[in-house]
């Protein structure tokens, strides 16, 4: 098997229709995979990446190799395609792909940098020589008829696709529905290639900007001792207890800056009167105290009074804020150390007289009463701000923040007028919007949203996650201050914008859009585009729109004036944009559910914008779309969208291009990998037949095709999950239904493309089956046990996305919503499958031997039963017995049941065996039960299984990963 993993079907009417595609051949995936991985080294990111917060960027190595597979011939080499990346040393110019592998196999060797091993810079930082683009252009006319192909990106978000795509100097146009990306986008593709360095000018108006806002602003960061300037200060709120009436601080944990387990800075509370105060303590193993910084005042939600220890519950204390019934408290500050270094102190009552002041002042400016008081739109499902009083945007922020917002944007607005009466037009644009950007990106560590990291002792990011989650603690940063706030933030966008200007240098500059999608051809033509590479919104993984609205207030106030057509609405728009939001139907539901209602929203916004796509696109264009989601609801949708529209499947290819267990995503809807499908527009419309295809002659090819595609990746050796394997299948699969369609069933009914996914999903999950269980008998399992079994095996975890358990059940013969309330198999956590073990199922057999009650709904595995329904039940029954009674009476309990000869009960052992963590309980158990007199009699043979808890190989896989984190 070579490097590459490839699945293609040109479809055309003759050899000479049209050229086929890099693409859609064999390509270099491992390398590139290798390339996003040492990208995701948060300390050495592009800077578009750090240049303001957004959402679902991509890898600069995927991104490069979609839109060079998209406009480059089929044939070009690995390493042709490679070096143009930027991938590999110089003077190596074959067997580049080999090269990065060995390298990476190799890595824990290294004792310098990751550039010094791998012998060459990380490819984001690199650009295409002058030959090389000269020789790339040459080829590439050659391809498109004498033409440079125009590559189009419809919803370029972050803008990674559009940027690489100038870096190779290809006409390039980019469009984005939301201002707040558009605004990045701008400067870019815009500002970057076409205006160039303003590194002295930006410094010039940042200076003028700070002197100007913190002659405002002194006050309100009173120090204690001269020279020990605030750099952010830790803020908590306080309630008033409704039993004693005493101050009650909203505190999870009292730690500042935790360096270990036991050491680092704390706060420590004094109450007293019912008041509380607070004193700084720095905290080592040895410290003779009996106060724990990790017990705080909140537990679980709810809090305890530390005067009375009354409980007010999360609903109340919710109600409580949503009312204004709270103090802002500053519990900590962090300052500045004129000796060196930063220091902690505890926040009092200087503190205090400083947010008085921050809100006397907002009472007496009526401009301030009315600064961003645009209102909050946010849905539950993202944690909607008002549900704690904060109904306007104004509101994110305390009165100091808010003050300090304000002023600064006076500065800014003080500023402008000047900016442009001594610049030209484009330039005084520029440096207006890239000013604004440092503004902007402020927000994300100085708001009641950003959290108080105390790992760091330092202001965190708002969007950790995608949603406005509460804190209890939250930052307060110092703007004023040179270290933490305004100079620094604009110094990194500034620092971050030059990098984009040597990026881009020599380039020419992107047509940048703000608008919908699926209302392009107005603004660049029919058929003017050959190709479109696209990440397009993923169903409903991230909430764009809302998320962007805290960003889109503060920029309004900003840059209405600069770019009107960004900033024509109160907020951004939501009406038009492509995700699966259930809020937008709330109060609509009738024979339909909001969910359905927000499916079928989506799917008709999605099809609109392939269908616009298609027409931008010239006959025989090419669309690449790099998707990352595993849920089947996504891909119907995605495979409806591109089929509707006209495009015929080409191609697709997985690439790994994510960290796992990315903290923001974990436990979402986004898989570790990216899927580049491929699609053509054919060169002359497809002739109407009339004619369907029946399923079930569809459905074998569909499951031979998926089983074809699972193979050869498992036997790629590309680093690909169990899940990644199955969604990476979806591409062949959604090929041979695209070839078919319309696709019907015997009675005549269209059958959708989740049809042929969930065949898909099946058979993948029977090849994984067959590579990864050793265990005889398998598939003569009951279908209970297999689901179980199989779970496990694939998603190697006891909880799952609900659908994704739900198709694989089907794939067995389970209903998994049908056995939930009789076996107890699973329950929901958190929206997720989570699967039980014994001690969730199975009764108490004390208690059942001695005819205590015990409840049968609850528990509906009864342990002194002679037979069971399902062999994951006499296992459990077994563990359960074993582990309240002991091995004597667990070799009775065996014995009795003669499950010695039960071949069901011996396969659901050792199948447990091998797919179970080793640290998990039931292994555990089952490992006791297999060892002694009961392991002799059964005598079951487990010697292909590994019993290690851990490995040296999963020790040097974790190294590997920890060089990235």
């Amino acid at each position: 098997m070579s490097d590459s993993h490839t699945t293609s079907e040109t479809e055309s009417e003759s050899d000479d229709e049209y050229t086929s595609l890099a693409i859609e051949g064999e390509l270099p995936l491992k390398a590139v995979g290798i390339e996003n991985l040492k990208e995701a080294n948060p300390k050495h990111m592009p800077p578009h990446r750090y240049i303001h917060p957004w959402f679902a960027r991509r890898p600069t190595p995927a991104a490069r190799l979609a839109i060079l597979g998209s406009v480059m011939e089929e044939g070009t080499s690995a390493d042709e395609l490679l070096s143009l990346m930027q991938i590999g040393p110089d003077g190596l110019e074959e067997n580049i792909s080999e090269y990065v592998q060995e390298r990476k196999t190799t890595e824990g060797q290294r004792d310098g940098t990751l550039g010094e091993w791998y012998g060459y810079p990380r490819p984001f930082t690199q650009s295409p020589t002058g030959d090389e683009l000269a020789d790339l252009h040459t080829s590439l006319r050659e391809t498109w008829d004498g033409e440079l192909p125009t590559v189009l990106d419809a919803t370029a978000g972050g803008g990674v696709i559009p940027f690489e795509s100038i870096r190779y100097d290809l006409p390039t146009i980019a469009n984005e529905l939301n201002p707040v990306p558009s605004v990045i986008l701008k400067v870019m593709l815009e500002y970057a290639p076409e205006v160039g360095s303003l590194e002295d000018d930006l410094y010039k108006w940042r200076d003028r900007i700070q002197k100007k806002a913190s002659e405002e602003l002194d006050d309100l960061y009173p120090t204690k001792r001269d020279g020990r300037e605030v750099l952010a200060s830790a803020c908590t709120y306080h309630i008033q207890c409704e039993s004693c009436a005493g101050t009650v601080p909203l505190m999870p944990k009292w730690w500042l800056h935790k360096r270990s387990a036991g050491e680092g800075v704390a706060i420590k509370p004094h109450y007293e009167n019912g008041g509380v105060s607070y004193e700084c303590v720095e905290l080592t193993e040895n410290s003779n105290t009996d106060f724990d910084p990790s017990e705080g005042t909140v537990s679980r939600s709810d809090v305890e009074c530390p005067h009375c220890g009354v409980i007010t519950e999360y609903e109340e204390t919710r109600e409580l804020l949503k009312n204004g019934e709270f103090e802002y408290q500053i519990y900590g500050v962090k300052y500045d150390d004129p000796r060196g270094g930063s220091g902690y102190r505890a926040g009092d009552d200087l503190d205090q007289q400083a947010l008085k002041r921050a809100e006397e002042r907002i009472e007496s400016d009526f401009e301030l009463l009315t600064f961003l008081s645009e209102k909050v739109e946010v849905s539950s499902r993202i944690t909607d701000p008002a549900t704690y009083g904060m109904e306007e945007w104004r509101d994110i922020f305390n009165p100091r923040q808010l003050v300090s917002h304000y002023e600064y944007c006076n500065a800014f607005r003080e500023c402008a007028e000047e900016i442009r009466e001594e610049y030209d037009t484009r330039e005084a644009e520029a440096i207006l919007t890239i000013l604004t950007i440092s503004a902007s990106k402020m927000i994300d560590r100085n708001s009641r949203m950003s959290p108080w990291d105390t790992g760091r002792g330092y202001p965190a990011n708002m969007f950790m996650s995608h949603n406005y989650s509460f804190r209890r603690v939250f930052c307060d940063n110092n703007l004023v201050s040179e270290t933490m706030g305004y100079e620094d933030t604009s110094r990194k966008v500034i620092d971050c914008y030059e990098e984009l200007v040597e990026m881009a240098a020599g380039r020419d500059a992107a047509e940048v859009y703000c608008g919908d999608a699926a209302d392009l051809t107005s603004k660049v033509g029919e058929g003017s585009v050959q190709a479109a590479v696209v990440d397009p919104p993923y169903y409903d993984s991230v909430m764009y729109a809302q998320l962007a609205d805290g960003f889109y207030v503060l920029q309004k106030a900003y840059l209405s004036d600069v770019h009107p057509e960004f900033f024509t609405s109160e907020l951004t728009n939501k009406s038009d944009e492509a995700v699966a939001n259930t809020s937008r139907f709330e109060g609509l539901e009738g024979e339909k559910s909001k969910k359905q209602l927000a499916k079928e929203d989506y799917e008709e916004k999605m099809a609109e914008i392939f269908s616009e796509l298609y027409e931008t696109l010239e006959p025989g264009g090419v669309l690449t779309i790099m998707f990352t989601h595993k849920e089947t609801d996504a891909w119907d949708t995605l495979s409806m969208s591109l089929i509707e529209a006209g495009f015929t499947i080409t191609a697709t290819h997985p690439i790994t291009s994510e960290m796992p267990n990315r903290v923001v995503m974990r436990g979402s809807q986004s898989a570790d990998s990216t899927i580049l499908l491929t699609g053509r527009k054919p060169l002359h419309e497809k002739e109407d037949t009339g004619g369907a295809t029946l399923w079930d002659d569809v459905k074998s090819e569909t499951r031979s095709e998926a089983k074809k595609a699972a193979r050869e990746l498992l036997d790629s050796g590309l680093s690909l999950t169990k899940t990644d394997t199955i969604i990476a299948a979806f591409g062949p699969t959604l090929r041979v239904f695209a070839d078919n369609y319309p696709v019907v069933d015997k009675k005549g009914e269209e059958v959708p493309p989740r049809d042929a996914l969930s065949a898909a999903r099946d058979a993948v999950a029977e090849v994984l089956a067959e590579r990864y269980l050793d265990t005889k008998g398998f598939d003569d399992l009951d279908g209970l046990t297999r689901w179980y079994v199989l779970s496990w095996l694939i998603y190697e975890t006891d909880t799952m996305p609900y659908d994704e358990a739900r198709q694989l059940g089907i794939g067995v013969g389970v209903n998994i919503d049908d056995v939930k309330r009789d076996t107890k198999i699973w329950g929901k956590s958190s929206g997720d499958v989570q699967l039980k073990t014994h001690s969730n199922r199975v009764q108490d057999i004390v208690r059942v031997e001695n005819r205590e009650d015990v409840s049968s709904r609850k528990y509906p595995v009864n342990p002194t039963d002679e037979r069971f329904s399902h062999g994951i039940d006499a296992v459990h029954s077994a563990t359960h017995v074993y582990e309240t009674k002991g091995p004597e009476a667990a070799w009775e309990w065996l014995s009795d049941r003669g499950l010695k000869n039960d071949e069901r009960f011996r396969t659901t052992v050792t199948a447990l065996l091998e797919v179970l963590p080793q640290e998990h309980e039931t292994a555990e158990t089952l490992r006791d039960i297999l060892s002694g007199r009961t392991g002799e009699y059964l005598d079951i043979d487990i010697s292909n299984i590994n019993l290690n808890v851990r490995g040296e190989d999963d020790e040097d896989n974790q190294a590997a990963l920890n060089e990235f984190e």
